[in-house]
């Protein structure tokens, strides 16, 4: 008899004997590398643009250098949210006052993706339509879901001051009401998730992307003795949830600030791939360079390149030359100059060609730098382009 894999037994423990007919057919006992990730925010009505479409993602899937030749760009793409379609509601612990959402906000990330004409539907037809130009990519592009936060009180901030200290708000799942004050039951609403998640994955049958795991949105992890650990208590919620993902043959992934609480322990929570942001680009050099190698090297950990459009003077200022109302933009230069710091230090360092990396780019900032006409710009473009599909890990 064939020796059952470790994730498959898991998959029988956790889930009756009927486990592995469960497993969709890309569902494997064995993780998938990735040499690179961009992430794609999508589901709060303030964003602009709000919905993601063939041409929008375009841009993250191909790159078309100098002289207009088209290459495979990213390999994989994050899909994430921070808020939910109302403001005042987080998928993630809030300490400003906004209330924890609940499984309606849930299923809102789950409609918004996997919408018949925009999300994944949108990236599957934007894949087809390059393939004709290029032929078919080396492998499906992979997609890594955001998993939001099941946050012990319905509105932390006031439960931090005895205001509202209600556990009982998030909903039924077989209808049994969830109470997060259990541990338990927020793992069931993890679970929830990752299941809806792939079976519309499995529904929908798509030929050019492919669901390779889960994204943890906490950009730092408690421990016992840490601070409020009684209300988070990731070690058994956060290891439970990377336990199930295994025991069904997906990933599990995390992007923490740098130096956050938990990148220590990142393999005790069962994290796959833990990529660390420098934060150097948002901060004056608030850690070193060679802080940050070290911290990679110590941890096994990738590494996240920054740029966004809304860097600057507050919500009016681009990584562009320009700003919208034709201005020049006073940060442009600056902001490039530290973008260029990652890329030379990734490569002196020898990061680059050892470690993956992830891309955040805030809303749209990479299709803006995509299709900028200013020279810069361009030249930025380029670099990020090279970068990504010439590092040796990719190939």
């Amino acid at each position: 008899m064939k020796k059952l894999s470790s994730y498959i037994i898991a998959a029988l423990l956790l889930t009756g004997c009927g486990a592995q007919k469960n497993l969709y057919k890309w569902e494997k006992d064995e993780i998938r590398p990735i040499a690179d990730a961009t992430i794609c925010y999508g589901g709060h009505s303030a964003r602009n643009p709000y919905l993601w479409t063939p041409e929008r993602f375009e841009k993250s899937v191909i790159y078309t250098d100098e002289q207009g030749q088209e290459h495979w760009f990213f390999d994989n793409m994050i899909m994430m949210e921070l808020w939910t379609d109302n403001y005042g509601v987080t998928y993630s612990i809030a300490n400003d006052g906004r209330y924890s959402s609940r499984k309606e906000h849930w299923q809102e990330q789950l409609d918004y993706w996997f919408d018949p004409q925009h999300g994944f539907a949108a990236l599957e037809q934007c894949i087809a339509d390059a393939a004709k130009r290029i032929g078919n990519p080396p492998a499906k592009r992979g997609i890594i879901f955001s998993l939001p936060d099941p946050v012990y009180f319905e509105h932390y901030t006031n439960a931090m001051k005895g205001i509202n200290r209600n556990t009982v708000y998030w909903g039924e799942i077989d209808g049994v009401q969830m109470d997060f004050a259990k541990a338990e039951d927020r793992v069931k609403a993890y679970k929830w998730m990752i299941d809806q998640v792939r079976a519309k994955f499995a529904e929908a049958k798509y030929k050019h992307i492919e669901l390779i795991g889960f994204y943890i949105l906490s950009e730092e992890l408690s421990a016992p003795g840490s601070f409020r650990y009684e209300y988070k208590e990731h070690d058994k919620t956060i290891k439970a949830a990377a336990d199930y993902c295994h025991s069904v043959g997906e990933g599990f992934y995390w992007v923490p600030y740098a130096m956050a609480p938990g990148i220590e322990s990142s393999k005790e929570f069962g994290f796959d791939l833990v990529v660390m942001q420098p934060n150097y680009y948002w901060t004056d050099a608030k850690w070193s360079w060679d802080q940050i190698e070290k911290k990679i090297e110590d941890n096994g950990l990738g590494m996240e390149l920054e740029f966004e459009g809304t860097h600057g003077e507050p919500l009016k200022s681009s990584i562009l030359s320009k700003l919208k109302n034709g201005q020049a933009n006073p940060y442009a230069a600056r902001n490039k100059a530290r973008f260029q710091e990652y890329l030379d230090n990734a490569k002196a360092r020898g990061i680059y060609g050892t470690r993956p990396f992830v891309l955040y780019t805030g809303t749209n900032a990479l299709y803006e730098i995509a299709v900028s006409e200013d020279p810069e710009d361009q030249k930025m473009y380029h670099q990020l382009g090279k970068f990504i599909i010439e590092n040796p890990l990719k190939h």
